[in-house]
């Protein structure tokens, strides 16, 4: 079948990418911000600001892939037109609080800088240090058109490695055809994703929580477990939903305690959908492939019958999971977003809305599994925890989010300031962590 021709030295966007895009397009559309995140890492003791400075400016400055943007080819195909060696310094700002500062005072330092857009379209990372003789958190924050979050997990991990010289790291140019070939194979593929969507469509729209008139600000709440109490919760999953079953264990967790908030707002309506991302990285290849997004999703619906049913909502969880691994959903959804790369990023912005009746999901949910950052410590300094700040796409601009770090295990959820009252997302995490077992 026709092929088309292409350039064979760019890095052309997958329709994965392209899908990150969009979602991009749309939460600066509706926030005026980036869909963005930010690694938080809490370290003991102070960090000379100078120091982290320089070794992060000579570590960034080998990769010009980070200074790029989205244009598109004579074939039509996106690709990331990458600039060369980029010569200007990384974005980097630190503050100093007093020893004594509490979790609040750091937390909102960094809200703050999660809140701040990048003002141009070059630029897609900055990094921030709050910093006292007790503890520091330095921050990496991040668009998502240039990692995911298993990917920036990964390039910290280098930067840290490329430190202790266990490694060392030259720009090698990132390459990625065009895929402009195998053209049955992705129009069968997008048949089945669209069978796979209108099966979750219902004449209703799904269940949301209505968005604020003043959608600028994401607020984040973060629950942490401790080695001991991340494995009683480990356990607890094995128990209930089996082995290896973590995901769909935390996923039933959230489900059952939104529905409270749910319940109480008298939103009775529709049922739930939500997206989870899984990453599409084969084992092995962790510290290959640094950027761009190598994942995909699975979509979920929940009846909302079911969400005060702990162990039914396990079970349709399991059973959806175990249905779209055996049709290969995300592999599908890979192979027929390859087709919509054509389309501009406004019109795929209102498609993507038009099975849910204009909206995109309940909320959003990610299970990022076993530390990608391997280290105990970073610059000389023992971790604390390392956790992710991601602002959700918007809509639906709420979501819930399980991370692992080494020994300890993070539950974040993040809003858009107005879907939630500060008593609601502090029930939430409540209720999570009732239903996760821990006392």
């Amino acid at each position: 079948m026709l092929s088309l021709p292409y350039s064979k030295t760019k890095r052309y966007l997958t329709g994965i990418d392209w899908i990150i895009h969009v979602l991009n397009y749309m939460t600066i559309k509706e926030t005026g911000a980036d869909f963005m995140s930010q690694i938080a890492i809490e370290v003991a003791g102070a960090v000379n600001a100078d120091e982290l400075f320089n070794r992060l400016n000579a570590f960034i400055k080998k990769y010009p892939v980070l200074y790029g943007y989205a244009s598109r080819d004579f074939n039509l195909a996106p690709y990331w037109k990458i600039p060369p060696v980029k010569k200007a310094d990384v974005l980097f700002d630190s503050v100093t609080v007093e020893n004594d500062a509490p979790f609040e005072t750091f937390i909102q330092y960094l809200e703050e800088k999660i809140n701040t857009p990048f003002k141009d379209k070059r630029c897609h990372l900055a990094f921030h240090l709050i910093s006292s003789d007790k503890k520091s958190f330095i921050a990496m924050r991040f668009d998502h058109l240039i990692f995911d979050a298993a990917n920036a997990e990964a390039f910290l991990d280098l930067f840290q490695k490329e430190l202790k010289e266990v490694t060392h790291s030259d720009y090698k140019a990132v390459f990625e055809p065009a895929h402009l070939s195998l053209w049955s194979e992705k129009f069968m593929a997008g048949q089945r994703v669209n069978r796979a969507f209108l099966k979750i469509a219902d004449k209703v729209p799904p269940r949301v929580l209505p968005l604020p008139a003043v959608k600028n600000k994401f607020i984040f709440k973060i629950l942490s477990f401790d080695n001991k109490d991340a494995e009683a919760i480990a356990e607890n999953a094995f128990n209930e939903a089996g082995y290896l079953m973590l995901m769909p264990y935390a996923l039933a967790a959230s489900v059952y305690c939104f529905h409270k908030i749910f319940t109480d707002r008298l939103i009775s309506s529709g049922d739930y959908v939500i997206p989870v991302s899984i990453n599409m990285k084969k084992q092995g290849e962790e510290n290959n492939r640094v950027f761009f997004n190598n994942v995909s999703f699975f979509i979920f619906k929940i009846e909302a019958d079911l969400a005060e049913n702990f162990t039914g909502l396990i079970n349709s969880i399991k059973e959806q999971m175990y249905n779209q691994v055996k049709e290969d959903f995300p592999g599908d959804l890979c192979r027929a977003s390859m087709l919509m790369r054509i389309a501009p990023l406004s019109l795929l912005g209102r498609l993507m809305k038009i099975y849910l009746k204009g909206q995109v999901a309940s909320f959003s949910f990610s299970y990022l599994g076993e530390a990608v950052y391997k280290s105990s410590d970073f610059m000389g300094q023992d971790i604390l925890n390392l956790f992710h700040m991601p602002r959700v796409p918007v809509p639906p601009g709420i979501g819930i989010f399980f991370q692992r770090s080494n020994e300890r295990m993070n539950v974040i959820l993040s809003y858009l300031d107005g879907i939630l009252i500060n008593d609601e997302a502090e029930e939430i995490l409540g209720l999570i962590k009732s239903r996760l077992g821990v006392k």
